[in-house]
């Protein structure tokens, strides 16, 4: 009985992480379908938005790819491009915090509508930081510890929603709520799926959700300082 629910087991995974992958490429094309006149036009575009533009769609073009090769069984293929996956990583979190800065310094259009400049970067800084938190645990618990690296893996895609969910609620919607929350909700939908399917809710979601979530809070509370005023008004001067 063991040995037969095992493998079924693992071919749910697979695939869950496959149409979770599947969801967040959705999420990104509608977010972002809004620009696609824009983007017909690349030139009108700044060199760092089309450098960080094609980080980030590397980066989830990768991830769905990932998630593809367990599912094919083709490890030895996912194992390789992790080193890939490692260095791209840390061309996210510099492609986003200086894309962060200058949107920061050119105010206007480039920030969201009701924020502030210090608000805008504390909340991308702790959100690019959170990142780096999970993937760097991910990537160095991926030998040993393969269930933990897949979902922390998986938190840091979902980390990385709010700009698409921002202008998707934005422009296709009437809503109120934030892309923060949005984000969250899909977060913890994947952490009760997973921990409905395993009948235990995993030590990387509880750890990693509650990062994810109280990172939010935290960004929320740096922002209102005197100390973080300041520190955003000489950044971006």
């Amino acid at each position: 009985m063991n040995a037969v629910a095992k493998p079924d087991r693992r071919a749910f995974e697979h695939r869950y992480y496959v149409a979770a992958a599947v969801g967040v490429i959705v999420v990104v094309l509608a977010g972002f379908s809004i620009d696609v006149p824009l983007l017909s036009n690349l030139s009108s575009l700044s060199v760092l938005v089309r450098v960080h533009g094609l980080i980030m769609l590397t980066w989830i073009a990768l991830f769905f790819t990932q998630a593809l090769l367990v599912a094919r069984h083709r490890v030895d293929l996912h194992m390789r491009l992790g080193i890939f996956g490692a260095a791209l990583a840390v061309a996210v979190v510099v492609a986003d915090t200086a894309t962060l800065i200058v949107a920061c310094r050119l105010g206007g259009n480039h920030i969201p509508p009701g924020a502030n400049a210090p608000q805008f970067l504390a909340l991308g800084f702790f959100n690019l930081a959170t990142f780096a938190v999970l993937v760097s645990t991910a990537l160095a618990l991926r030998k040993r510890h393969s269930d933990w690296h897949k979902r922390l893996m998986l938190l840091a895609a979902l980390l990385l929603l709010d700009a698409a969910l921002a202008r998707f609620i934005g422009v296709y919607t009437t809503w109120t709520v934030d892309s923060s929350t949005v984000r969250n909700l899909f977060v913890l939908t994947c952490i009760a799926v997973d921990t409905f399917r395993n009948r235990r809710l995993h030590p990387a979601f509880l750890i990693g959700g509650a990062l994810v979530i109280a990172n939010d809070y935290a960004a929320t509370w740096i922002a209102s300082t005197s100390a973080w005023q300041h520190f955003a008004q000489r950044l971006v001067r």
